[in-house]
This record gives structure tokens, sequence and C-alpha cells, in this order.
């Protein structure tokens, strides 16, 4: 007996072991997949240049200036501008050191034949509003100004605009703004019509705040710098803006990351573009996009904020995706979440379109969140890996057999959350048998209508899922943390009993 009560006992200790190792186990995969995928990655890959902060203004006697032909400024100073210009400019060239702080105190400029403002040289061009001000430019240049002066308000100074007022851009040539360096908002309020881009800084675009009302035929903010390490990127942290472009909403070469703001895109092209890296840390976004509803080359990280994608090709995609937090809603006519890439049929043609290459390297991590997504295509899709370990997912997946609600070449693994996908079954996958989590797969005997409600109670009538579709599905993947072991569980579809079932394996 004693012998049998130890063996007993070894065997005990045994699984526990097991256990231990496995759980130890899973919580390296989740720590992995958690560590250094954050904005702050995104943070780190940016070189912020604020030259106009340490700038002494009061050491400059301010020179009051109104307005009655072109106005020339050959040095460093503080210049307080009233009045308007009927077809002048303000042309700025301090020399390669100087410094200008512009006052616009209710200021109106037009140019037929060039930008309104063009500054040719300097460290720093700062620019501060007062009341209501206006510029525009001419629809042709004369050969007077170079090829890359191709916008209402130019510089080759790094730009800094701020104030209390407002400025008004018409831009009959090219761009709104253009930044040979970097361009940086501290405050203001800005409508901009562009021919071409509305704001363009070539090593940067750093919007501290401001109220911004963008129309471009081209991108509505960008930044270009391909070269620079640490630069071409746009950041930032709050404001308002409402954009419409013909081409992309806000793009960048190298990194966009956005801590704050309440945005509405809409665009013809991808909402949110960068060839490398994007970080949301927060804000409010809505978008509307004939391409990509957000669309990162390399890798594209969701710590938080509330996004709304009411209308896109691919809702967003990136070789990478880590959703840490935040609210997301997707509404996508091929996939909704893209890992991987696919051909961007509205981009064909343009550059930017393309897919990418089929790897491992292509992951979705989901660590906490509310997200919601709904997809003619897969609903959510990675080339490689898929990972749930958080928050609440559903999916309402695409109705036509040849896409999945979930879709990963790699493998599905959910060690976390909450997670139901319904939609047709052809090319269903379930939520991994190398997960932690239990979950289930269910093929339905017949097509569901959309508006079905759908729910999985325990054996005391809780509610752990619950759903309502919005697509017609014959297939349900669901996993959830509550699910246990040996535990018995009801399916209801539209209140009523479809199947009992008791769960004896992941």
């Amino acid at each position: 007996m004693d012998k049998e009560r130890d063996r007993r006992i070894d065997i005990r200790f045994l699984v526990l072991i097991v256990i231990t190792v496995i759980a130890l186990i899973l919580t390296i995969i989740v720590n992995l997949n958690h560590a250094n995928h954050s904005a702050s990655k995104v943070a780190g890959t940016i070189n912020i240049d604020n030259g106009d902060q340490k700038i002494n203004w009061s050491r400059y006697v301010t020179t009051e200036v109104e307005l009655q032909d072109t106005l020339t400024i050959g040095n460093s100073g503080v210049y307080h501008l009233t009045g308007s210009l009927s077809d002048g400019a303000i042309i700025i060239n301090p020399g390669a050191k100087g410094v200008v702080k512009l006052i616009l105190d209710h200021v109106s400029i037009r140019n037929s034949q060039g930008p309104a403002i063009a500054c040719y040289n300097g460290d720093d061009l700062v620019i501060e509003l007062i009341g209501d001000n206006y510029l525009t430019d001419g629809a042709t240049y004369s050969a007077d100004y170079d090829e890359d002066v191709a916008g209402a308000l130019y510089s080759r100074a790094d730009l800094t605009l701020s104030g209390e007022g407002s400025l008004d851009i018409i831009a009959n040539y090219q761009d709104g703004i253009i930044g040979k360096d970097d361009v940086k908002f501290i405050s203001g309020s800005y409508n901009i019509n562009a021919k071409d881009d509305g704001i363009r800084g070539k090593d940067s675009v750093y919007i501290m705040d401001g109220d911004y009302i963008i129309n471009s035929a081209a991108d509505a903010i960008k930044s270009t710098n391909e070269t620079d390490t640490g630069k071409g990127f746009v950041l930032i942290e709050k404001g308002t803006f409402n954009l419409k472009s013909l081409a992309k909403g806000i793009k960048a070469v190298n990194s966009i990351l956005i801590y704050g703001g309440n945005f509405t895109i809409n665009s013809y092209d991808d909402s949110i573009h960068s060839n490398n890296y994007i970080g949301f840390v927060d804000g409010n976004v809505v978008i509307a996009s004939s391409d990509d509803g957000i669309h990162a080359d390399k890798e594209l990280v969701i710590d938080g904020g509330v996004i709304s994608i009411t209308k896109s090709y691919e809702g967003i995609e990136a070789q990478a995706i880590t959703i840490n937090g935040g609210k997301l809603d997707i509404l996508a006519s091929d996939d909704g979440m893209n890992a991987g890439g696919g051909a961007d049929a509205s981009a064909t043609n343009r550059k930017g379109a393309g897919a990418f290459d089929a790897d491992t390297s292509c992951v979705i991590t989901i660590n906490d969140g509310d997200i919601h997504v709904s997809a003619s295509g897969d609903g959510i899709d990675s080339n490689g890996y898929l990972y749930f370990n958080g928050g609440n997912v559903i999916v309402d997946g695409p109705t036509n057999n040849g896409n999945g609600a979930l879709d990963a070449g790699a493998g599905i693994n959910m060690h976390g959350g909450t997670v139901i996908a319904i939609g047709a079954s052809g090319m269903a996958e379930t939520l991994g048998s190398n997960s932690s989590i239990n979950n289930l797969s269910i093929y339905l005997t017949s097509t569901m209508p959309a508006g079905t409600k759908i729910e999985i109670t325990d054996t005391e009538g809780n509610s752990l899922i619950k759903h309502t579709s919005t697509k017609s599905f014959n297939h349900i993947a669901a996993g959830s943390e509550d699910f246990m072991l040996g535990e018995t569980y009801t399916i209801k579809l539209d209140g009523n009993k479809y199947q009992t079932f008791t769960i004896s394996n992941i």
C-alpha cells in the first residue's frame, strides 16, 4: 500500500513538474511576443531637431512692416507684418546661419508668379500667426525660381509655425507648405487646398498641436528623407485633422508616430502609410480609404486609441502587427488585418502597390484591446504566425469559401483573451491545438443568416461568448480563458440550443 501511495505521489509530482514547465514555456512565448513591440520602439527610430527652442528672440529688435510691395529680408531678426500684397511675395535670405521670425498679423499675400513666402537659406524660419492670414501662389512659376521651389510657403531652413491665429493656403501650383529640412507645428489653425501635397517636410513633420483641414491632389501630410538616419518621419502629439487626399493621407518614408489627436482621413490611396514603422500610442482615428487603411512595410504597433476604418481594401497591413490595446473597428473589402501583404488592387500601377513575400517573419500578435473586424476576404490573415495573448476579438469573416475568418500560414496560437470568428467553412481554421486556451471549431449543418445571435453559456447559464453576426456564416471558431477542461457548455443560436458539448482537450 505504501509503495502504491508513493507511486501515486510520484506521478502527481511528475504531472506538477510538467504543468509548471509548460506554463513557463508559454510565459516565455508570451513575453517574447511582448518584448520590444511597443510604440517606444518606433519613437527610438526618430531624431527630433527642436532647434527653434534654442533661439533667444529677445536679442533682436522687432521690425514693424506694413506690406505694400514684395519684401526682401536679408538679415536675422523679428519682423511684424501687417497689410496685404495683391501680387508680391516675402523673400527671406539671411545667410546660411541666419534666423528669422515672421509675425503674420492679419496678412494676405498673393503672388501670381511664384510662392507667397520663400526662404532660401538660414538655420530657422519661425512664423507666428495672429488673426486670420491668407497665402496663395500662381498656377505657374516664373523661370526665376529653382525647380524645387514648388509651394505657396517654401523654406530651405527649418520651419516652425505657431500662434493662436489661422493660416489659409490655396496652392495653385503644387504644394501648400514645403520645408526642405524639418517642419514643426506648435499651434495654430490651418486650411490648405493644394494641387499636389498639402504639407511636405523633407526631414520631418512634427505636429505638437493645432487644427488642420487639408484637401490635396496628392499626399496630405508627408516626410520624404530616405537617406539620413532618424529623419523622414511624421510625429503627431495632438491636434484635430480633417484630411482629404487623392493619394495618401499621412505618409513617411521612415516612421509615423501618433501620440494622440482626432483624425478624419478620406484618401484614395493608403490613409496612413510608412515605408518602415508606424506606432499608435493614443488618438481617435476615422479612416475611409480606397486602398489600405493603415500600412507599414515593416512593423505596425498599436498601444491604444480608437481606430475606426469605415472603408478599405485591406484594413491594416504590415509585415509584423502588434496590438497592445485600444479599440479597433475595421471594415475591409479584402483582408481585415494582413501580415504578409497582397495585391492592392486599387493601388495598381501606383507607387506603393505590391505584395510581401510569405515567410515566418510575418506575425500578428494581439496582446490586448477590443477588436472587431468585418472582412470580405480573410478576416485576420498572417503569412506566418498569429498569436492571441489577450483582449476581446470578434471577426465577421467572408461569406465565400475561398477565404477564412482566420488564416495563418505557420499556425495560430491562443494564450489569452476571448476570440470568436465566424464565416464560410471552406477555408476555416481553428484557434490551434498548440494553444494553451481551450477553443472550439463548429461546422454548422446549414448557413445562418446575418443578424443571428450567437451565445455560448456554461452549465449555470452564464454567457461566456456573445455576438450578433453581421453576415451569413456556417462556421464558428471560438476560444476563451473561461473555457475549462472537463466542463460542459451550450451553444445557442437565436436563443435556441444548438448543441451541448464537454471539453476533453485543447
